[in-house]
């Protein structure tokens, strides 16, 4: 039997400091000279990014700075590393399409950042994520696994046929 395991049982060891209200959170941390980042996320559960104006948000007081995907992209900031290393039933290697920091094109998921707001207070960072003006183009959502793998549903990454990812 090894050590760990998926599913395996671990004994929890913070559980005794946070309800007896000892824990410390990133929250309950304050440094100086500090910034604050708040993250713009698609209320659409599939859209294409139209366009991001960060204008007003850019000039609004305490921001430091506001980033899209396609300025992470422009920076060279790729997507996260994913090494599953999980197979598909056929036998082919998993496909594992690209998570990037900040959706580039298209936010597949409701909650999927699209961008990032940096400012010297919380509350700074906050107002101008709301002045963040993002133009989506509705697509088809596939909502269940059912759906997924209909004939005619849509193929949410190109390298998944069937949105069968492994």
């Amino acid at each position: 039997m090894t050590k760990f395991g998926i599913g395996q049982a671990i004994t929890r060891r913070e559980d005794q400091r946070l309800l007896t209200g000892q824990g410390k959170y990133i929250d309950d941390v304050s440094l100086p000279n500090e910034a604050h980042l708040v993250f713009v996320r698609s209320p659409h559960p599939r859209a294409r990014i139209k366009s991001i104006d960060v204008s007003a948000a850019c000039s609004a007081p305490g921001v430091l700075s506001v980033l899209t995907g396609k300025d992470l992209a422009a920076d060279d900031i790729g997507a996260f590393p994913i090494g599953p290393g999980l197979t598909r039933a056929d036998g082919k290697a998993m496909t594992a399409p690209p998570y990037y920091p900040l959706a580039v094109d298209e936010a597949r998921f409701v909650g999927e950042a699209v961008a990032a707001v940096i400012a010297q207070t919380r509350a700074q960072a906050e107002d101008a994520a709301e002045q963040v003006a993002v133009d989506y183009e509705d697509l088809p959502p596939v909502t269940t696994m059912e759906w997924a793998v209909a004939a005619g549903a849509p193929e949410i990454w190109p390298d998944a046929p069937r949105n069968i990812a492994a």
